[in-house]
């Protein structure tokens, strides 16, 4: 008789285009069917179209999959109660939770529950009550999953969780799928320099303004794109005026495709001021692109060794003397360090070794299910 499959609850915050989400879908969606029974919760409504296309993902993978509907934090009760009636219906072997508020929510419809209990830290918390709240929620865990080494050391320094149930699993993302710029010089439009991302107090896009202003100063023949949305929009177009850079700067938006728009840049930029570990540098360097990053959760990892020196501090970005300036003035030096960073996901970050991973640290964490509790 074949082994009855494993039930594993996945749970988010949300279902929408961002990095922990795509995660949460080729983790439901990749997991070993003859092995695990995957089903999705999401605390959030649905996204609306175009911003659906993991939901597509999870249909055509026929995944199971629920939204609870909640809007606002004042919810949680609503979400914690829809949560647990969903647990003793479904009776999972695992409850796997991923971002701040499935994280709380999970850990409070968990408990009394006989469960193995997931959680994942994707990104360094901000802010000393979320932390506070990230701290509890993470001691009702069996294990906790860090996205970085810069994830597990905030984990273990600042939140208090126990090194024994701490481990690094780093993000991974398809890279047979990704077809890498061919470093052609472009014809009909500008030298790009990107960046992707939320337009978030967290990405410093007031230092990438500045930065970029320094280096292309006088050069009409470049520009800095930023694709993504968020609530600073105003505030970097105020900052583009600030730094002259109004004429050499495209706010293109929310884009269904960052892949197009990385094929058709030379050089993709990070200015984080913190992370766990950036999807979109990972999926930059998938493409083959030369990457700039300051150096926060996640990076070491991502540009160990000679690609190190595509690592720039801020005084070094805000001097015009990081490596940015020298990107833009060698394209043999930007097919160079986009070759290897290509190479450096092929070998260390692709979606089958993260799977992997995930899947032996599933087999070690049901073969030891703590008792009924």
């Amino acid at each position: 008789m074949p082994e009855p499959l494993k039930r594993i609850l996945i749970v988010t915050t949300e279902l929408g285009l961002g990095g922990a989400e795509r995660c949460v879908a080729n983790l439901a969606c990749g997991l070993d069917q003859a092995k695990y029974a995957v089903q999705v919760v999401a605390l959030a409504p649905s996204p609306e179209p175009p911003k659906d296309a993991l939901i597509r993902q999870l249909q055509d993978a026929q995944i199971p999959f629920t939204f609870l509907g909640c809007r606002t934090k004042w919810q949680f009760l609503s979400a914690t109660s829809q949560l647990k009636r969903i647990i003793r219906e479904t009776q999972p072997d695992v409850v796997w939770s991923f971002l701040f508020h499935a994280n709380i929510i999970a850990a409070m419809a968990t408990r009394g529950e006989n469960v193995v209990r997931l959680q994942s830290l994707r990104v360094i918390e901000q802010g000393g009550w979320r932390r506070s709240l990230q701290a509890w929620a993470a001691k009702g865990a069996d294990r906790v999953l860090c996205v970085s080494a810069g994830v597990r050391r905030f984990a273990a320094e600042t939140l208090g969780i126990a090194e024994a149930k701490l481990q690094v699993i780093p993000n991974g993302i398809d890279v047979d799928s990704i077809v890498p710029t061919t470093y052609a010089e472009p014809v009909d439009r500008k030298h790009r320099i990107i960046a992707v991302g939320r337009l978030d107090p967290q990405k410093d896009y007031e230092t990438m303004l500045q930065a970029v202003s320094n280096v292309t100063v006088g050069q009409d023949k470049w520009e800095l794109v930023i694709v993504g949305d968020g609530p600073e929009r105003k505030k970097i177009a105020e900052a583009a005026l600030r730094y002259d850079t109004t004429e050499r700067m495209q706010m293109v938006g929310w884009q269904p495709d960052v892949s197009s728009w990385l094929r058709d840049a030379e050089i993709f930029l990070l200015t984080s001021r913190w992370e766990g570990m950036p999807n979109a540098l990972i999926e930059a360097m998938a493409h083959g692109l030369a990457v700039v990053s300051t150096n926060v959760e996640g990076i070491p990892e991502l540009l160990p060794g000679e690609l190190a020196a595509q690592i720039a501090s801020k005084k070094q970005l805000l001097s015009g003397q990081s490596i940015l300036e020298k990107l833009i003035a060698n394209p043999a030096l930007r097919q160079q360090l986009g070759q290897a960073n290509r190479n450096q996901i092929e070998a260390h970050f692709s979606l089958r070794q993260m799977l992997q991973s995930y899947e032996t640290m599933l087999d070690y964490v049901l073969s030891n299910r703590p008792p009924q509790r």
